[in-house]
């Protein structure tokens, strides 16, 4: 196969969330993503310090990609902790649902408020769906990441569903109630993020927009709360 050399940090930060994110971080090797992006192990080497740094490298491309142009070569790594941080930092920038908060302290739970609560967060998975899926691969595998999936990502608006529900007279108990949540919130996800990926689990969606698909979503997942509140 013929080589070339990567054009910048950016192309290799890109292609670094993807691999991770399919592959994992334990299966990562330098080697095998050099080869997806079609440079030589030792052009990759140039760019990019170690495995540790790479993943540092995805890190800081699904932040803000933008220094990435003026980083000294070859990247660096991040210690873990730092990496953490910086991830925890962002979520808890970018984790926002200010309708379902508001929703929360009026108590409101009608159809168009779950609605609009289902359209809210579709959004956020949309918009940062790629963020979600390499946390979500690495929280599995790298203990120290889950605590920010858990508690401020997903974690965080679960917890906040569900309060809505409970405070609305869920007849399902914390745990029931939960599940209900849950599941909702995974159809969405779907939606949003999951039916986009490569392969068998990518949904053809004919001539539907993506407004249309949004839509749908969103009266689905509010009709799926709906099983909580039987009198909604």
């Amino acid at each position: 196969m013929a080589r070339k050399q990567a054009t910048s940090l950016t192309e290799i930060g890109d292609a670094a969330v993807s691999y991770i994110t399919r592959h994992g971080y334990r299966q990562t090797q330098m080697a095998g993503l050099a080869r997806e992006i079609g440079v030589s192990a030792g052009t990759l080497y140039t760019y990019v310090e170690n495995k540790e740094a790479l993943l540092h490298l995805a890190t800081e491309f699904l932040i803000d990609p933008t220094p990435l142009a003026r980083a000294a070569l070859p990247f660096g790594a991040l210690p873990r902790a730092k990496l953490v941080t910086r991830f925890a930092e962002t979520a808890q920038e970018r984790a926002q649902w200010p309708y379902l908060k508001q929703a929360i302290v009026e108590n409101r739970v009608d159809q168009k408020t779950l609605r609009t609560v289902g359209a809210e967060v579709y959004g956020l998975i949309d918009t940062y769906g790629r963020s979600i899926l390499f946390l979500d691969r690495l929280a599995d595998e790298l203990p120290e990441f889950t605590p920010v999936h858990v508690d401020k990502v997903r974690g965080g608006f679960m917890g906040d569903l569900v309060t809505l529900l409970l405070n609305a007279g869920s007849t399902h108990g914390i745990y029931g109630t939960a599940i209900i949540a849950r599941a909702a919130t995974e159809g969405i996800s779907w939606s949003a993020m999951h039916r986009k990926r490569e392969g068998l689990a990518r949904q053809p969606i004919g001539d539907l927009a993506e407004s249309d698909i949004r839509l749908l979503a969103s009266h689905t997942f509010a009709a799926a709360l709906t099983a909580a509140l039987p009198d909604v």
